[in-house]
């Protein structure tokens, strides 16, 4: 019947105005993980290259090492000069030790941040997956599995770099213990 083939058209077009209205609303949330995953790296980077940074410390270990290795090789009491080194050693493994819990204090929170947002975009996730089923009875799109795939890669960073953040800190603190064997 001429009606029924009307209302499929009608149909037709008001999906393929659906559809087109999620891909954007997809593209938005794309873009928004996106920017968020550059957000987070950067505040990572930041934290790991602030004022103090790790590098820095061994920048400053170095140079005091030289003097009191100079020290020795100029003739000074070794016994002495291998203290000095020890001492030297233990402060710099205490510095690298609290850097490192500081920075894993500031990395939980924009991890903490991050999963937030994670969860935001989850659920608008959901939300779209079930305004998809409801307007074009299918369980997902390529665009919403796209955007739970980019979904999925941003939690994977953050757990990855959670991860890494904590061996960080546990290795600095193992390597305080290693310089407190030492008998000064």
């Amino acid at each position: 019947s001429k009606l029924s083939a009307t209302a499929a058209v009608t149909k037709t077009k008001a999906d393929t105005n659906y559809e087109l209205e999620l891909k954007q609303k997809v593209d938005v949330q794309l873009y928004n993980l996106e920017m968020l995953q550059s957000q987070f790296k950067t505040a990572q980077q930041a934290i790991r290259n602030a004022k103090g940074s790790h590098a820095e410390i061994d920048k400053d270990y170095e140079y005091f090492y030289g003097l009191l290795n100079n020290d020795t090789n100029n003739g000074k009491n070794s016994a002495e000069s291998e203290k000095a080194i020890q001492r030297l050693k233990k402060e710099y493994a205490r510095k690298h030790k609290n850097r490192a819990a500081a920075e894993l204090k500031e990395q939980k929170a924009v991890a903490n941040n991050m999963h937030k947002e994670l969860q935001e975009h989850t659920r608008q996730l959901k939300y779209l997956k079930a305004k998809c089923k409801k307007h074009l009875n299918e369980e997902s799109t390529p665009s919403l599995q796209k955007l739970a795939s980019k979904i999925d890669e941003s939690q994977k960073m953050l757990l990855e770099s959670n991860s890494k953040n904590e061996q960080a800190a546990t290795y600095y603190a193992g390597k305080l213990q290693e310089a407190k064997k030492f008998n000064l």
